[in-house]
Order: structure tokens, then sequence, then C-alpha cells
């Protein structure tokens, strides 16, 4: 645990648990002690409100690839495989118990018995099968070409390709009788019992999957889980209010209610944790930290598992030009970045994978920040000072890009100064900006980042590298064999080997360039007594403990 020595812009609380933050904050806090604001008099006992960043862009489980529609998907939907909160590897959920073939071609699962769904349903063999095989047709019942334009899929990514395709690595799912499901493949996948994890992989009851009417399982989402969504909008039409599954199937000692309120801005967020108005605010900024910490608040950080990039369109006529690329790499002071606009323990990237994953490539090229370099490749190359159109997120808090405007004004002065000329392109989150920035042709840099979902190298790089995609439209076949072969690759030391040639490949191509590890966290207000914390965002809400509860 790392304690508050001293109060900075940037100081964080490295706490665990809320009660390990609160031992920290009595060590370390300067007076503050007593400067708590009075609880909201009206909150009820049983609810708690957490302060979010916007509405999920689905509750179809299977489309789920952002954070916070993976934080409400998790809450009404259970994969057949868990988190054990303690140890960050996989458990038994709505699977009990599986086994694996020696040749790691078949997972037979046994489910739990008498799991229902929020609409009385039984959870049984069939409804799973049906559900994996509808993962892997969401690119027909959804249409070819809408959902492969965003970020890729879950489905498509664990397994290579959607179901029947050639690629695809899945070979069949079968109900072998009511409470035994058999997954067999046609290569082994290393990492799938840890993929399986994903909230994309959240089992819904049959009624909902309907092919005619594929928006019915986002409309009314009914799962297994220990909430389900009892309204959606609200007098102020954000807002979304779970409450607990009375026939649960594990025990429950949650809150009762659990009501989550997209707040965009941060400023908003902090305001309203300090009136009293929410009891937990996500995702804090560093310019926010003082404010937090005077007010005697418990903070948890979650570890860095995320990575911010700068992507490049390599169908742009400049950006095409590696020379280029790299001289904009050159131009980007990463560490001062970092040091300004994170939260400490944040740390400047250079390959894509997080530290934690210990894949990195001692030979993959840094491409360290060098004014002088910079400027003498543009000088070099055929740039001939066109404006650059650079697109970035705004009204938003990313747990990669916790504060987007000044991010890129960092990286734009950092440009200029090497004799680019940028276009600022700003556009709202909520306005569809990820499909924004794959769909516009003019488009030459962007801001964008990936949250692990799992505890793979796999979980950041086949997602932005293992297939074809508009956001930075690059493919590598040698790249993708590399990935393939990774995935089926049992020896771990030989995996990571691979892992780091896909890293020297990836940097020498320098399609995108990462910038930051980030540290996320939370701030909680005196009602809360425990928040579960998790680097891969597996936060149930089940697990929140209240005061006197």
């Amino acid at each position: 645990m790392n304690t508050l020595s001293r109060l900075s812009r940037r100081r964080f609380l490295g706490a665990t648990s809320a009660a390990g933050a609160a031992a920290a904050l009595h060590t370390a806090s300067i007076g503050a002690t007593d400067q708590r604001p009075d609880l909201d008099v009206d909150a009820d006992d049983d609810t708690i409100t957490i302060a979010g960043i916007h509405r999920p862009q689905s509750l179809d489980p299977g489309l789920a690839t952002d954070a916070e529609t993976e934080r409400i998907i998790r809450q009404i939907y259970e994969p057949l495989v868990g988190i054990d909160q303690d140890t960050g590897s996989f458990d038994p959920l709505l699977a009990e118990e599986w086994e694996i073939s020696d040749d790691e071609l078949t997972y037979t699962f046994t489910l739990r018995r008498d799991v229902i769904f929020h609409d009385g349903s039984e959870l049984t063999a069939d409804v799973v099968v049906e559900n994996f095989r509808r993962w892997g047709r969401l690119d027909y019942l959804y249409g070819f070409g809408n959902i492969s334009q965003s970020t890729p899929l879950a489905f498509p990514t664990v397994f290579g390709g959607y179901y029947d395709s050639d690629e695809c690595v899945l070979e069949s799912v079968e109900a072998e009788d009511d409470h035994t499901v058999v997954l067999t493949l046609s290569e082994p996948v290393v990492y799938l019992l840890q993929a399986l994890t994903l909230p994309a992989f959240g089992i819904a009851s049959s009624e909902v999957l309907v092919d005619s009417d594929p928006g019915l399982a986002s409309r009314t989402p009914v799962g297994t889980g220990p909430y389900q969504l009892v309204e959606s909008e609200s007098e102020d039409a954000s807002r979304l209010i779970l409450q607990a599954f009375d026939d649960y199937w594990d025990s429950m000692d949650g809150p009762a209610e659990v009501i989550v309120r997209p707040l965009p801005h941060t400023f908003d967020r902090l305001r309203e944790l300090q009136r009293g108005q929410v009891d937990v605010y996500d995702l804090i900024t560093a310019d926010n930290l003082r404010s937090l910490v005077q007010s005697g608040r418990m903070i948890l950080q979650r570890d860095p598992f995320s990575v911010l990039y700068m992507g490049f369109n390599l169908d742009h006529p400049v950006m095409s030009d590696l020379g280029i690329r790299e001289a904009a790499a050159r131009a980007i002071n990463r560490p001062q970045l970092v040091d300004r606009l994170f939260l400490e323990g944040s740390r400047a990237a250079y390959q894509f994978t997080p530290a934690a994953l210990s894949v990195h490539s001692d030979s993959a090229q840094q491409y360290s920040y060098s004014l002088s370099e910079a400027q003498e490749l543009l000088e070099d190359s055929d740039y001939d000072d066109e404006p650059l159109d650079f697109f970035y997120p705004i009204n938003t808090t990313r747990s990669y890009l916790p504060q987007p405007e000044a991010v890129f004004a960092a990286i734009a002065a950092d440009l200029t100064a090497a004799g680019f000329v940028v276009r600022p392109r700003p556009v709202r989150w909520g306005d569809g900006y990820v499909d924004q920035v794959m769909g516009d042709s003019s488009r030459a840099l962007h801001l964008l980042g990936r949250n692990g979902g799992f505890r793979s190298p796999h979980a950041f790089l086949s997602p932005l590298f293992g297939q074809r995609s508009r956001e930075f439209n690059f493919h590598d076949e040698d790249l993708v064999d590399l990935l393939n072969e990774a995935r089926a690759e049992a020896d771990e030391e030989a995996r990571a080997e691979i892992y780091r040639d896909a890293a020297d490949l990836i940097q020498d191509q320098l399609p995108a360039l990462p910038l930051a590890y980030p540290i996320s966290g939370l701030a909680l207000n005196a009602r809360v007594a425990d928040y579960p914390m998790s680097p891969v965002l597996n936060e149930r809400f089940a697990e929140i403990r209240l005061t006197g509860m």
C-alpha cells in the first residue's frame, strides 16, 4: 500500500480495499478528518448510487465492447466462467465444473442446477448452446458490415472468426444432456477459460434471442445475474435502476437497489459525490485529487491494465508513409505527458501489452522522444504542411483516457513543434466517436485505448491487430499467423516469445503508437464500506458493502 506522504496534483492512494484506503488516509490526511460532507439524509439505507460515465451502448452481451456497457452487463448476465476476486484466476460461475480433453480440443461444462432467469425460465444446456450459436451469427443477424466497422466483438476475437467461417476454431457446441454443454475446437485456444469470463459471454434467456428481432436482447435484458434492470429511463432520461433479483441462485448480500447515473464530466461526478448525491465517483482525474483527499474520501486504485494509443490511418495519403509515422512517434514526449496528466502509478507505454503480462520485447522499436529526429524525418519526407485531421473524444472520461481534451492538446503541441499541421476534430463520445473514427476517410490520426478484459496478451493484440479493421486500415498476414500460433501454443514461455515477435512486427510497421498504461480509480463516500476493485473491471455490485449492512 502506498501512503500519502505529501499532497501533490498527482499523488494517489494505492489501496486494495476500502478498509485499506481508510487506513492510508488516516495516516496521511492533512487535518482533513473532520471535513467529510454530511451524508444525504434522503439516501435509502439499502440503495447505492454510482456515478458512471455514459449509458450502455447496448445491453446485448454479445455486442459489449466498452467498459460502461460491460459494467451493467456484468450485473444482469453471467457467463459460464467467473473470476476469483482475490486471485484474478477463473472460477466456476454458471458452470460448476468442467473437463478438458488431453488434446485441449474438447471442453465439457456441467451447469449449475436450479438456476433461473429473471423471466422465470430455467438455465439449461440448450439455452447455453443457443447463446453460443447466436454470438457466432451476430454479423448475420445485424446485417453484414453493420457491426464490422466498430470495435471487433468478443466471439470472432476469441475464436478467430464467426461461427461456420473458415477462420473460426469453434467446431461445434452441443447439449449432451439438460445440464452438460460440450464445446469442440479444431485448434486449441489456451486462454479459452479466461476469455469466457468476458461479459460478452453472458448467458441470456432464450425468450429474448429472437432472430427476427435481434435488438430484443438489448431492449429487454434477461439474464441470471444478481440484479435485473427495472428502469432504463427516468425523469432525467439517463439513469439506470437495478434491483436485486429475489430468486438469484447464489447468496445476495449487496445493496437491494443500485442506481447508475451517467455523468460524462469528471467535475460533475466530483460535485455530486461531495453533495452526497452519489456514493461512488469512478474514473478520478488528477486535477480532482486534491479536493478528494482534503475532504477525507476513501480512494481506491485499480492495477494498470489498459493502454492508451494514438492510431494512424494507413490509407491516408500522408500517414501511409512509415517515415512520417515515425516522425510523429518521435515527436511525442510520452513521459512528460503521463507525468502531467495521469494519476501517479501510470507509466509511459512503448508496447501494447501492460508489463503485468510479461511479454515485453527487448528488441522492439521504442520510438523514444527526440524532437530533433522528428524534425529531420519530417524534413526528409514528402510532407508539405498538409493539415492532418486528428480525431479525439470530448465530454467523456475513459479508464485509459481520463482527460481527453488535455491529452489531445499536449500531443498536438508536440506534433506542431516537430512541424506537423494538426487540424482538431473533436467528437462527443456519445455521438458515436468510435464509429466516426472508423468511418471517416479524411482521418489521419486519432486517440483511443484498450481495456484488457482477461489476463492474456491476446486480450490486447488480437482485437487491435488480429483481424481486418477500419481503425488503422492495417492488416498483416504474418502478424495474424503469429497471433494464431500463440493462441494454440501450450508452453507458456514459447507462447510469450511468439507475442514478443508480434510486438516486434507491430512496432516495425507502426500502425499505432502506444502512449500510456494509465492507473484508474474511484472515490467513495462514508456510506460505502467496501467496493470490489478489479483490474479487468469484474466489479459486481452484489459484492459492494454499505456501512451497517
